[in-house]
């Protein structure tokens, strides 16, 4: 379903907190008057309120669930980003490979990911540090084995979820969620998204 389009705008009258499709879980409240979509409805659902703010996607689905994304690269998908980047596709390729071991997804359907520790000291003034140390340090290193990845993750997303998210490095190309401007996205939470969607977002 990841792929899948509902033609004009989408509306309820309660405030649906996340999608049920067989990753995510609907939680629903009330609101004044009927909230409309006119987003994909995986995984980037943007809901706003009639003549209201849009409410920003939350991404605790990463912990909870198994994820669905496009995997793959064609020989196309190369060409074309190497000749926008202006390098050859081998050195795209030899990336690709380094960063992951050439999987862009855990087995769960997660981007790859590793989360960097002193990024989360320096984006929280070090006010984690005594707490939580294997999370925020003033030192980098200290990652752990790649299956820790996501728990170090998800503590830190507790503590500040922007931070948290800005102090992991995602996907196939292992792009600093620091970097999401350079990466073309208007927020870190936009370019985390797009990054449980399909290999080819990371490229």
């Amino acid at each position: 379903m990841s792929s899948f389009f509902i033609p004009g705008p989408i509306c309820r009258s309660r405030q649906p907190g996340t999608l049920e499709d067989g990753t995510l879980t609907l939680n629903w409240s009330s609101v004044p008057g009927p909230i409309c979509s006119t987003s994909p409805l995986f995984p980037s659902l943007v809901i706003t309120q009639m003549n209201a703010t849009p409410v920003a996607p939350r991404l605790e689905f990463l912990f909870q669930n198994r994820l669905n994304p496009a995997r793959g690269l064609s020989e196309e998908d190369y060409a074309i980003a190497a000749r926008t980047l202006d390098v050859d596709v081998a050195s795209i390729k030899a990336v690709a490979e380094v960063e992951t071991a050439g999987e862009a997804f855990g087995q769960n359907g997660r981007p790859k990911i590793l989360f960097e520790r002193h990024y989360f000291h320096r984006f929280t003034n070090g006010n984690f540090d005594n707490v939580h140390p294997a999370i925020s340090n003033h030192r980098a290193g200290g990652y752990g084995r790649f299956s820790v990845q996501y728990t170090k993750l998800e503590t830190a997303y507790q503590l500040n979820p922007n931070a948290a998210l800005r102090s992991a490095s995602w996907g196939r190309f292992q792009i600093m969620g620091d970097n999401f401007r350079a990466a073309g996205y208007d927020s870190v939470v936009e370019f985390v998204l797009a990054m449980t969607r399909s290999e080819a977002a990371h490229l």
